[in-house]
């Protein structure tokens, strides 16, 4: 494609998007009555309540950089400082009232609540009103800062840009602050394209970035950007226009800056509309999944628990803490992962997937012991296996340390993670409610005992196929 066809490709793309993006006029009415409605209705039993609170409507909607199919509000109640942290509690069972029923409470740096209400999803966040962003306890008490910031700063025009940018993240897989994506925040899209000035530009600026990356829209570190790599470890820095001492992409995973940079450079290459709309993925039949798993000679390991009751991102923060301790664990006795994942409806399962290179290992496994210069080590050592029945042969002497081939505690991984997961559980390090799920609702499968979970559960197969698929659906 030249280069001319392929600007006016990009050209007709973006067009297309920003009329399926943005918002139309009734639903800009709608979503404000809707608003204005919540809004006084909150502030009126707040006041009937003796509480001294501001309600206000914070993130992309008080911005106008919303996308037409979200359907999110961030609502926050802001408490004049000085006050106990208890005002919270006491705001949000207002709120609570507000909404009747339909609400998670969850913790951040603070209690906020999760409710659904007309069909919006609205978080009703408390924070302390500060004088300016240095000053704020928490990174709730800076979000309204951030919103008078971008409302002064965008234009119309750089409002289209910054919805292009939230949807070709979104298309990518890389929009999303949250714990579940680790991804760019609307805030970072936001001063992004302040930055840039344009979708486009951010784009082309991007395939460029090096790691340790520095924007600085305000100049705060002008002329000493190695000391904002002092100050900054994540491979983005985003220096916040309102906080010198905070990186607004802080959130970002390395693998998600890793996508968009790589996105970024496929698009303006081979611009198609499927960056911004991928096209659904098809689960595929399960014989062609039973194919593929036999095809690689691996192990694939899944394990089920039932719901957890929690909001996205406390959900999302058990997953993966308790992930990395299932990795660990295997990882531990000897067993490699070749691949992992988890996958959660966040209604009525969670999956944790390890795909292992044998489900058995060896009977024997090579142990290094101490070197022979370290005289009460090597005869701790020695003692332990010299007469011990897990001794296959050894102890001997190899280069400077003592070797011995022992039998291994382990060689089935299925049988290995029931035992642990059943008394061994609370000390591997995986997380209170997913441990509590563990104890109450485990299920271990291995390959093709997944079958009847796939069949009868189309998200898990669609997660499934793209595993298996295992590239980006925008890479063509």
């Amino acid at each position: 494609m030249s280069q001319t066809s392929n600007q006016d490709a990009i050209r007709e793309i973006c067009e297309t998007v920003l009329r399926k993006t943005t918002p139309s006029r009734k639903e800009k009415e709608k979503i404000v009555q809707f608003c204005c409605k919540l809004i006084t209705n909150l502030q009126k039993e707040l006041n009937k309540n003796g509480l001294d609170a501001e309600v206000q409507v914070e993130g992309s909607i008080a911005k106008d950089t919303w996308l037409t199919e979200e359907k999110d509000i961030d609502l926050f109640i802001l408490v004049h400082k000085g006050q106990n942290r208890e005002v919270f509690t006491n705001v949000l069972n207002v709120a609570k009232k507000v909404v009747g029923k339909n609400f998670l409470e969850a913790y951040a740096e603070h209690p906020y609540i999760e409710a659904k209400v007309d069909g919006f999803t609205v978080d009703f966040v408390p924070c302390f009103k500060v004088s300016s962003a240095e000053h704020a306890e928490s990174s709730v008490d800076r979000t309204p800062f951030h919103t008078q910031y971008v409302k002064k700063h965008l234009t119309e025009e750089t409002k289209k840009e910054v919805r292009l940018l939230k949807r070709f993240m979104r298309g990518i897989g890389t929009y999303g602050a949250e714990i579940k994506v680790g991804g760019f925040s609307g805030y970072l899209c936001e001063v992004l394209i302040l930055y840039y000035g344009s979708f486009i530009n951010l784009l082309k600026s991007a395939a460029d970035w090096k790691q340790y990356e520095v924007i600085d829209i305000e100049n705060h570190f002008k002329g000493q950007e190695a000391e904002a790599k002092q100050v900054f470890s994540e491979r983005l820095i985003v220096v916040d226009p309102v906080d010198k001492g905070r990186n607004v992409a802080s959130a970002v995973k390395p693998e998600r800056l890793s996508e968009f940079i790589a996105a970024s450079r496929q698009f303006l290459k081979n611009p198609r509309i499927e960056f911004f709309y991928p096209k659904p993925i098809e689960p595929w039949p399960f014989d062609a999944i039973d194919k593929k798993m036999k095809s690689r000679g691996t192990t694939f390991i899944f394990l089920k628990t039932r719901a957890i009751s929690a909001v996205p991102d406390v959900l999302w923060g058990q997953l993966y803490r308790s992930q990395k301790a299932l990795i660990k664990t295997l990882t531990g006795c000897g067993f490699n992962i070749i691949r992992h994942n988890v996958w959660s409806d966040e209604k009525s399962a969670n999956i944790f997937l390890f795909e292992v290179d044998s489900r058995y290992l060896p009977a024997v496994e090579r142990h290094v012991g101490p070197p022979v210069w370290k005289k009460e080590d090597c005869e701790k050592f020695l003692e332990k296996y010299l007469k011990s029945k897990r001794t296959f042969s050894g102890p001997r002497i190899e280069d400077d340390h003592w070797i011995v081939d022992r039998q291994r505690s382990y060689v089935d991984v299925v049988t290995f993670l029931r035992e642990k997961l059943d008394k061994d559980r609370e000390k591997l390090g995986i997380a209170s409610m997913v441990l509590d799920a563990f104890a109450s609702s485990l299920e271990i499968w291995v390959d093709v005992e997944i079958k009847n979970f796939y069949v009868h559960n189309r998200d898990f197969a669609i997660f499934f196929t793209e595993f298996l698929e295992g590239k980006p659906r925008w890479l063509y």
